[in-house]
């Protein structure tokens, strides 16, 4: 489980003062304490459990010049998301218009290609506009996915759908496919790869000679996919 908590911590450097706004999250998948900037998010502090956040100040100082370096490198992209006009799931080939309407309650509806997003603010609609993509990912992925199991004959047990922000996917013991939601803004060659990789996972549950194998038999090319996957991130609206 993650825990967000915001700070805003001002920490003395040489003869002046920097103020750095960041977030903070706690997440078992972690020893020690991470520094990571995240686009349009900007900087967040990663510790494990039961981490004393009084030593973050202190850490935070000791790494002013690397922050530093990080913010004016990423400027561009670290001031705050305004809404976007349209969306593009390249999955199903469909560009969806979004015209904002101004109410005291946060709605979506979808009229065929269009979003009707009533809100109240900016925060609201990026809600809404999640909510969204997450009940749309789980219309289209499972099917999907499914359609996959049948053409390799891999079987799973059921399908998952999440938002995650480093994974594309993974897999149980018990057979339980998990997908990002974020599949629909890739093109369907990479998304099918994708769902391909975790279908092989149901036999091999690790990334082992027999697992590649395998992925070869249903994906001859898939290095060149894995080469893609580091850049299909960029295809993901912030």
């Amino acid at each position: 489980m993650a825990i967000y908590e915001s700070f805003a911590h001002k920490l003395p450097v040489a003869t002046e003062s920097s103020v750095f706004d960041y977030s903070v999250r706690v997440s078992t998948r972690v020893r020690g304490v991470r520094l990571v900037l995240r686009p349009y998010l900007g900087l967040e502090v990663v510790i494990p459990p039961n981490f004393s956040r009084g030593r973050i100040p202190r850490i935070l100082q000791q790494q002013t010049e690397w922050i530093t370096a990080q913010l004016e490198k990423h400027r561009d992209t670290l001031g705050p998301a305004e809404p976007p006009e349209s969306v593009l799931l390249r999955l199903i080939d469909t560009e969806f218009q979004i015209q904002y309407l101004p109410d005291s309650r946060s709605t979506l509806t979808e009229n065929g290609n269009q979003l009707l997003v009533g809100c109240p603010g900016e925060g609201q609609a990026f809600d809404q506009l999640r909510r969204w993509v997450r009940g749309k990912a789980a219309e289209i992925l499972p099917g999907r996915l499914a359609a996959l199991a049948r053409l390799t004959g891999l079987t799973f047990d059921k399908c998952i759908i999440r938002s995650q922000k480093s994974r594309w996917g993974s897999c149980s013991n018990s057979g339980t496919v998990s997908l990002n939601d974020q599949l629909l803004f890739l093109p369907e060659k990479h998304a099918h790869y994708l769902m391909i990789h975790e279908l092989c996972h149901t036999r091999h549950l690790n990334h082992s000679k027999s697992f590649w194998r395998l992925v070869a038999e249903f994906e001859p090319d898939y290095r060149e996919m894995e080469a893609t996957l580091t850049r299909d991130r960029k295809l993901i609206p912030h």
